[in-house]
């Protein structure tokens, strides 16, 4: 936790910004929302929220010029999906792939994004090892934001059938904003092509 607030600037957290922005979202009993701008070679968030209703999300997309956004697409699919076709080409459905390696795939037309999970997250938490994300200020916001990427575990796993090896993410506590943030890393990929393959947690 100490690691990631020491990103925070003194800039508080925003409700409005010319953009363009990127937006990740996680469902669960609330909507977990992260929005950020490239800042330089930096990714800067400028909000963070906890939402209950899918107009509040629509209302996002305009105060932040939004251009690209991910949603995780479960439990509210319906849901999900409406908000995608209301932003036709800007929001995108995510869905978590074991068997697929490298860049996110982008289908245009079913409105939907997918990509490994622990490559994605390996992406995002390198961001953050290497201090390329700039932070609001401290806050109880910030703080919970802080927690939630505190709270998964990376462990090294081994099928006991063919000896392979690999690394899965564990959820260790409330994780909403940290599969937010890494839904915003997804949204924001076509301005760092080949980053997902270049994450390195040495």
């Amino acid at each position: 936790m100490e690691e990631v607030l020491e990103l925070c600037s003194d800039a508080g957290i925003v409700d409005r910004d010319d953009g363009p922005c990127y937006m990740g979202i996680d469902q669960g009993r609330d909507l977990h929302v992260v929005i950020a701008r490239r800042q330089g070679e930096k990714t800067q968030v400028v909000h963070l929220g906890i939402y209950r209703d899918w107009p509040e999300l629509d209302a996002l997309m305009k105060r932040f010029s939004v251009a690209r956004a991910v949603v995780d697409a479960m439990p509210e699919m319906r849901n999900a999906r409406a908000f995608a076709q209301r932003h036709q080409g800007r929001v995108f459905l995510n869905f978590y792939q074991e068997h697929q390696k490298g860049e996110p795939r982008w289908d245009e037309g079913a409105l939907t994004v997918f990509e490994n999970r622990t490559e994605s997250l390996d992406a995002s938490h390198s961001l953050i090892r290497r201090a390329e994300v700039i932070l609001p200020r401290q806050s109880d916001l910030v703080e919970a934001f802080a927690r939630h990427l505190h709270a998964v575990g990376r462990k090294l796993e081994e099928d006991q059938e063919t000896g392979s090896k690999r690394y899965v993410y564990l959820r260790l506590g409330e994780d909403h904003f940290r599969h937010a943030f890494n839904y915003t890393v997804i949204a924001m990929h076509e301005l760092s092509r080949g980053f997902f393959s270049g994450a390195d947690l040495t």
